[in-house]
């Protein structure tokens, strides 16, 4: 509809049936006016965590939707214990109220803690990624397996995003055709961001390129362990140089910031 009225109306897609943000999200948005310090103020408050509870239960991320067994901490600074446990898990132990676990996790964080909820059905994945309007995006930041970028479980999106869909939906499954999956990868999206010489490979294009075997290709990052690299993708060149060679990092960092161009 929007697009028969002229608007350039597209969107992205990561190939997972769980999304990821911060806990504090489950909190109505009221709770978060004023910033961190008052939410925490808030949930000390008795009465006003019997508000915040209420409103909850109102809401899309009450006790039976999606469920407190389909929610993981992924990441929690104050207290690694918990990442990877769901919420129901965590409750049960604390033998606590959900709702009050969600509180008192916060509390005990200052805030600072993220969750996976699973919330989404293969069936509407494949129907997404079907459209012609459909980016890929990770929806992630900078990860790898080892030091501070390797601390806490987050959404296995983060690695296997792209390798993901060129395995399994592409190769085993036919939900894309290989060259349809590369467009929504790369000339797309830079088309979409106004990035010209970007996306494809043609001269006068800056060289960003991924060597991949299509045989082979495919995502090894779980909810449990996502900090694993995937298989197939042999290199990586960025701005002309080598990144990642025979499936390693070479050290090299030729990246920049990408701006719009008008």
């Amino acid at each position: 509809t929007y697009r028969s009225q002229g608007i350039d109306m597209t969107f992205d897609q990561y190939p997972y049936v769980a999304g990821s943000t911060g806990l504090g999200s489950l909190l109505p948005a009221w709770a978060h006016e004023g910033g961190r310090e008052k939410l925490l103020e808030r949930l000390r408050d008795p009465k006003t965590r019997e508000d915040v509870k209420r409103a909850m239960r109102g809401g899309s991320f009450g006790v039976d939707s999606p469920g407190w067994d389909s929610i993981l901490i992924s990441t929690c600074p104050r207290n690694r214990d918990l990442e990877g446990k769901n919420l129901a898990e965590i409750a049960g132990a604390r033998r606590a109220d959900p709702y009050e676990t969600v509180f008192d996790i916060l509390l005990e964080g200052e805030g600072a803690a993220s969750m996976i909820v699973f919330s989404m059905c293969e069936e509407d994945v494949r129907r997404v990624m079907r459209s012609p309007l459909t980016m890929v995006g990770t929806d992630g930041t900078a990860a790898a397996p080892y030091g501070p970028l390797g601390l806490g479980k987050p959404h296995p999106r983060w690695y296997g995003t792209f390798p993901r869909i060129l395995g399994r939906y592409v190769r085993e499954e036919g939900v894309l055709s290989l060259e349809e999956a590369v467009r929504k990868m790369t000339s797309l999206p830079a088309q979409k961001l106004g990035l010209h010489d970007r996306g494809l490979i043609r001269e006068g294009m800056h060289a960003d390129i991924t060597v991949f075997d299509p045989t082979e290709v495919s995502d090894r990052a779980t909810f449990a362990q996502p900090h694993q690299y995937p298989q197939g993708i042999e290199y990586v060149f960025v701005n002309g140089r080598v990144v990642v060679e025979r499936g390693e990092h070479t050290g090299a960092l030729p990246g920049r910031v990408l701006r719009r161009a008008d």
